[in-house]
C-alpha cells in the first residue's frame, strides 16, 4: 500500500495538538491503526533509569487496568530493535528467538511484526510497533513510512515530559487534598460499570415515540433513585446530605430539562445521545467560567446524565460485584454513585478531580470515609493495587512495604480504641483536668453531622453556616423558608446560644443561581461586602433570623470577612431597620440578639480596641485567617503543603488576638478547624481561649483531651512554642508534650 506525506503530517499535527502526553500516545497508535489498516499498534516508552520499556499506548493489544505492562531493556523483539537503533521486520514474530510472549496482552494470535526505534540524539526513546494476525512481512512504503513517523514522534516527546510520564509509574507515594480525615488499608479498585456521557456515541432511533419511553421510564427510576437516598439520609438525621439528592430530584423535574431531552430525541435519534447532547450544553456554561464551585454544579447536571444513562441500560440493573474491601479510585466521584456503594465493604477513596466544598466531598465527611481529592494519577493506575490512604496528610501510598502497613495497622487499632475510650467523655462537660471550664460549641450546615444527640454534648451552635441551604435550592429561598429552617436550629438548641452566619458566599463559594466571575476570589466580592451590596438579600435574611428567634431568644448575629468599622456600622444600620420592620409585623417588640463578627482577616486584629464598642463577640475562623497570613490556598494541591495553622506567624496572630481582647473585655470565641484539632488544643487553651466550637465527631476527642490537660502546662508549652521560628520545631514540642502525658494517640504531626 501507498501511504503518502500527507497522511503522516496529518497524524504529526494531531498528535502534536493534543492537551496532554498521554492522549497524544493514544491518538498516535489510533492513527497509525486506521492509517495502516493494521490489527495492532503499540508504543513502548523507555525508561533508562529503571532499566525497562513501559507499554504506554496499545491499539489491538490488552492492557488490564491499574497494571504496568514493562520489558527489560534487553528483553524481547523491542528490547533487540532498541538495542539495534534498527527497525526489525518480521513474518512470524513468534518464531523469532527474542520473542517474549506476556500471557495478559493477548497477544498470541498476531505473526506479522513490524518495529522502528524512537531515536533523539542517540538516545532510543521508545518503540514503536504495528502487528496482524496474517503472516506477512509489511512492505517497503509500510516500513518508511513507520521509521518516518518514528523519527517525528522523536521530536515531540521531551525529557521533562518523559520524566513527569514515568514519575506517575515510579511514584509510590502521591500527594493530593485531604478531604475526608482518617486513614485506610486495602486494594484499589475502579468501578467501571458506572456509563460516562463521553462514551456515548450518535445512533438513530427506529422508533421515536418508542425512545421518549425509554427516557420517561430512566427518568422515572432516577427520581425514584434520589428520592430512596434522601430518605435514606433524612432517617439518619443527615440532613444536609439528604439535600444533596432533594437537589438531584429539583434538577431532574426541570421542566426545560424534560422538554429539551424529547425535543432532541424528535430529530431521530436515541434517548442515550438525547441525555449527552442536552446535559452537556445545559452544564457547558458552569465548565467554561473555570471557577470550582460552579465546576461542582457541572458535575452535578453530568451526574444527573450519567444515572439516566445507567438507567436507560438495562444490562446495568441489579446489584454490583463490589470486593469484600476495597479504596474507591476514580476521576471524579458523585454523591448517587458514592451512596449505593456498601458502606461496610468501602474503607477509603481516592479521586483525580475533585473540590473539598463539593457534594460528594461533603457526603465522605458526614460517612466518616478518610478521603483524598485532586491526586494527580490515572484511576487504573491504582486498581487492584494496595493503598494506603492517609487522609490526614493528603497522601496515597501506593503497595507500601510490609513494615509500613504494619506500621499504619497499628495507627488504625490505636485510634480506634482511642475512639472508644473518647466516646466516654462525650456527654460530660467541658474542663481541664485543673478544673477550668471550657465551653464546647458545635459547627453545623456544612459536614452534614448535627444530630439531636450532640445536643448533649455541647453547649449550643457556634457557627451555623447559612449559606449552605442556599446553594442547595434552585433559586434564594423566600423569607418564609428561611424563617422555618432558622427556627428548627433554634428550636432544637432552645435553651442554648445559636450563632448563625449570615450569608458568606463569593466567587470561591457560588449559588448556582448566582455565578460570580474572579481572578482572585479569595480577595474579591464575597462575605459582608457582597451582601452589603445586595441589601434585599442581607435584610430579607436577617429579618428571618429575627423573626425566627422572637419566641426563643437564643439567636446570635456573626457577620462574615468584615475588613472595616464602617461595614460594621453599615450592617448594623440594616439590622436595626430589619428589627423596626419585625416589630411592625407582629406587634411587639422583639429581643435584640448579640451580633458578632468572624475574625478572618489580619487587619482587624490591629483594630480590636474599636471592635469592642461595635461589636458583641468576635469568632476567630482560623482557616481564613491562616490562609490570609500565610498567602496559601489551601484547596491547591500544589501549595497545600505549606498551609499550616502551626505556623509560628499564624501562633503569634492568635496570641495577640487574645491579649488585645481581654484588655478591652471582649468576649473571643474560635470556629476554625484549629478548635477540633487535638495538635491545635494544649495551645489555644495555653493562650487563654475558652469557647471552641467544632465538628461533631471531634467533640469526644477534644472533651477527652480537655480532661488530661492542666492550665499551667499549656502556658508553659505555649511560652515554649512562641519561641519556635519553624513549623517542624512547633510540632516537635506539641509531639514531646503529648508523648509525655500519654496522649500521643490524638495527634499525627509526626506520623
Amino acid at each position: 500500500m501507498a501511504l503518502k506525506l500527507t497522511q503522516l503530517r496529518d497524524i504529526v499535527e494531531k498528535v502534536a495538538s493534543a492537551p496532554r502526553l498521554n492522549d497524544a500516545l493514544e491518538i498516535l497508535v489510533n492513527e497509525i491503526c486506521h492509517t495502516m489498516d493494521t490489527e495492532v499498534c503499540s508504543l513502548y516508552l523507555a525508561d533508562h533509569e529503571r532499566g525497562c520499556y513501559y507499554l504506554m499506548a496499545t491499539r489491538g493489544l490488552k492492557k488490564p487496568r491499574g497494571k504496568n505492562i514493562t520489558l527489560a531493556l534487553d528483553e524481547g523483539i523491542v528490547g533487540l530493535v532498541g538495542r539495534l537503533a534498527e527497525p526489525i521486520n518480521l513474518a512470524d514474530a513468534p518464531s523469532h528467538p527474542s520473542f517474549k510472549f506476556i500471557p495478559s496482552v493477548n497477544e498470541e494470535h498476531y505473526r506479522a511484526f513490524l518495529a522502528a526505534p524512537i531515536v533523539s540524539r542517540r538516545t532510543v526513546l521508545g518503540v514503536l510497533v504495528v502487528q496482524q494476525r496474517e503472516t506477512r512481512q509489511y512492505d517497503e512504503s509500510e516500513e518508511s513510512f513507520l521509521v518516518t513517523l518514528a523519527t517525528q514522534v522523536a521530536t515531540l516527546l521531551s525529557p521533562s515530559q518523559l520524566r513527569q510520564l514515568f514519575g506517575l509509574y515510579r511514584q509510590s507515594r502521591l500527594q493530593g487534598i485531604a478531604a475526608s480525615p482518617g486513614v485506610a488499608i486495602a486494594p484499589g479498585w475502579v468501578d467501571q460499570v458506572q456509563p460516562l456521557l463521553e462514551q456515548v456515541t450518535r445512533a438513530s432511533a427506529l422508533d421515536i415515540e418508542q425512545e421518549q419511553e425509554r427516557l420517561l421510564l430512566a427518568m422515572s427510576e432516577a427520581g425514584e433513585e434520589f428520592r430512596r437516598y434522601s430518605k435514606r439520609f433524612s432517617g439518619s438525621a443527615q440532613k444536609e446530605s439528604a439535600e444533596i439528592f432533594n437537589l438531584y430530584s429539583h434538577l431532574l423535574s426541570e421542566p426545560r430539562l424534560k422538554k429539551s431531552l424529547l425535543a432532541e430525541i424528535e430529530q431521530g435519534i436515541v434517548a442515550e445521545w438525547a441525555v449527552k447532547v442536552v446535559i452537556e450544553k445545559f452544564a457547558a456554561q458552569f465548565l467554561e467560567l473555570k471557577d470550582n464551585y460552579l465546576r461542582d454544579r457541572a458535575n452535578d447536571l453530568r451526574e444527573l446524565g450519567q444515572r439516566l444513562l445507567f438507567h436507560l441500560d438495562d444490562s446495568l440493573q441489579g446489584s454490583n460485584s463490589w470486593p469484600e474491601r476495597f479504596v474507591l479510585v476514580a476521576d471524579e466521584l458523585t454523591a448517587t454513585s458514592l451512596a449505593e456503594i456498601p458502606q461496610d465493604r468501602l474503607a477509603g477513596i481516592v479521586v483525580r478531580d475533585g473540590a473539598a466544598n463539593s457534594h460528594a466531598a461533603i457526603l465522605t465527611r458526614a460517612l466518616g470515609i478518610p478521603t483524598v481529592m485532586g491526586v494527580d494519577i490515572r484511576p487504573e493506575q491504582l486498581d487492584k493495587r494496595q493503598l494506603i490512604v492517609d487522609a490526614y496528610r493528603g497522601e496515597v501510598l501506593i503497595e507500601p512495604e510490609p513494615i509500613l502497613i504494619k506500621e499504619y495497622q497499628r495507627l488504625l487499632k490505636e485510634e480506634n480504641a482511642l475512639s472508644k475510650t473518647a466516646e466516654t467523655a462525650a456527654e460530660l462537660a467541658g474542663e481541664l483536668k485543673s478544673g477550668e471550664h471550657i465551653t464546647i460549641l458545635l459547627n453545623a450546615g456544612l459536614s452534614a453531622e448535627l444530630e439531636q444527640a450532640q445536643d448533649k454534648w455541647v453547649e449550643g451552635i457556634g457557627l451555623y453556616r447559612t449559606e449552605v441551604p442556599f446553594m442547595l435550592q434552585s433559586g434564594f429561598p423566600s423569607e418564609e423558608e428561611q424563617v422555618a429552617q432558622y427556627q428548627g436550629m433554634l428550636q432544637l438548641f432552645h435553651q442554648k446560644p445559636v450563632t448563625l452566619r449570615t450569608l458568606d458566599i463569593g466567587a470561591d463559594k457560588q449559588l448556582p443561581y448566582m455565578p460570580i466571575s474572579e481572578e482572585n476570589p479569595a480577595l474579591g466580592w464575597r462575605g459582608i461586602r457582597l451582601t452589603l451590596d445586595q441589601p434585599e438579600i442581607f435584610l430579607v435574611q436577617i429579618r428571618a433570623m429575627l423573626r425566627a428567634n422572637a419566641a426563643s431568644g437564643n439567636l446570635r448575629i456573626l457577620l462574615p470577612m468584615v475588613t472595616s468599622i464602617e461595614e460594621i456600622d453599615d450592617a448594623r444600620h440594616l439590622i436595626d431597620r430589619a428589627a423596626h420592620e419585625v416589630e411592625e409585623l407582629l406587634g411587639y417588640e422583639i429581643p435584640r440578639p448579640p451580633i458578632g463578627i468572624m475574625l478572618e482577616v489580619p487587619s482587624m486584629i490591629f483594630l480590636i480596641p474599636q471592635l469592642a464598642l461595635k461589636v458583641d463577640f468576635v469568632s476567630v475562623g482560623t482557616n481564613d485567617l491562616t490562609q490570609y497570613l500565610l498567602a496559601v490556598d489551601r484547596n491547591n494541591s500544589r501549595v497545600a503543603n505549606l498551609y499550616s495553622a502551626l505556623h509560628p506567624a499564624v501562633l503569634h496572630a492568635l496570641y495577640r488576638i487574645m491579649v488585645l481582647a481581654k484588655r478591652v473585655d471582649l468576649p473571643v470565641f474560635l470556629c476554625g478547624e484549629m478548635a477540633g484539632d487535638p495538635t491545635c488544643v494544649p495551645l489555644l487553651i495555653g493562650m487563654g481561649y475558652r469557647h471552641l466550637s467544632m465538628n461533631g465527631k471531634n467533640i469526644p476527642r477534644v472533651k477527652y483531651l480537655l480532661r488530661n490537660l492542666a492550665c499551667n502546662d499549656t502556658e508553659q508549652l505555649t511560652a515554649q512554642v512562641l519561641q519556635s521560628s519553624t513549623t517542624d520545631e512547633v510540632r516537635y514540642q506539641i509531639s514531646v508534650f503529648m508523648e509525655r502525658r500519654g496522649l500521643g494517640g490524638l495527634i499525627r504531626g509526626g506520623r
